[in-house]
C-alpha cells in the first residue's frame, strides 16, 4: 500500500498538485470564524443520532473532529498521508488509521458510516465497488452509510452507489440533492445517499 499523496487515482493526483494544502484546511477555519457553517455534513448526519461513527476518507479532520465534539466516538481513515498527520495534529485523542477504504479492518461495527467530500469520486475506478462495500461492512445492524459526491463524467452513478452497498447488505433509505436536504435531482450537480443496515 502506497501512502504517496500523488500516487491515487489520476483525480486525486491532479488534486493535490492543484490544491495548497495550507488554504485548503484555513478555508474551513475562516468560514467559522465570519459566521458561517462549516458542519453541514455534520448536520445532516446527527438526524440519524449516531454514537459510533467512522469518517471515510476524513482528510484533515474537519467531520470527524465535530463529530467527536458532538459526542460522537469517531474513527478516522484516510490514505493520504499529509492530510492524515493534519487531523493527527488538530485533534491528537481521536482514532485516526492511514490506511486504503477497500482494505481497511477497523475491526468492529459502527452506527454510521460518512463519506463526505466527493471521496468515492477520488478512489481509483478499480477499487471503487470495494471501497464501498467495505465502508458498508462497518455499518452495524440498524446504522446508516452517508456518501456525498459530485454527479460527474467518470464519477460514480447514483446507480452504482446503490448496487455496491446492496451488494453488502445495505437498502436504500434517503436520497437527497446535498447536506441541507434538498430535493434530489437526477439532472442536478450532487447527490447524498443513505443506505442502512437492517436490525
Amino acid at each position: 500500500m502506497s501512502t504517496d499523496p500523488i500516487e491515487g487515482s489520476s483525480d486525486w493526483a491532479a488534486w493535490r498538485r492543484a490544491v495548497d494544502l495550507d488554504e485548503y484546511e484555513s478555508r474551513w477555519d475562516r468560514i467559522a470564524e465570519q459566521g458561517g457553517n462549516p458542519h453541514g455534513e455534520v448536520d445532516f448526519v446527527m438526524a440519524y443520532a449516531p454514537r459510533t461513527a467512522i469518517d471515510a476518507g476524513c482528510g484533515f479532520g474537519r467531520v470527524a473532529i465535530e463529530l467527536t465534539a458532538r459526542g460522537v466516538e469517531t474513527i478516522g481513515v484516510d490514505l493520504d498521508a499529509d492530510l492524515f498527520a493534519r487531523a493527527q495534529r488538530r485533534a491528537p485523542e481521536i482514532d485516526w488509521r492511514l490506511e486504503d477504504l477497500a482494505t481497511v479492518e477497523i475491526g468492529r461495527t459502527v452506527d454510521l458510516v460518512v463519506v463526505a467530500g466527493n471521496v468515492i469520486g477520488f478512489v481509483e475506478v478499480v477499487d471503487r465497488p470495494e471501497a464501498v462495500r467495505n465502508c458498508a461492512r462497518h455499518v452495524a445492524p440498524g446504522g446508516h452509510l452517508v456518501i456525498g459526491n459530485q454527479l460527474k463524467a467518470s464519477w460514480p452513478t447514483v446507480e452504482e452507489i446503490d448496487r455496491w452497498s446492496a451488494e453488502a447488505g445495505l437498502v436504500l433509505v434517503d436520497r437527497f440533492g446535498g447536506w441541507d436536504r434538498e430535493d434530489f435531482d437526477p439532472n442536478g450537480e450532487y447527490v447524498v445517499t443513505v443506505h442502512g443496515r437492517p436490525n
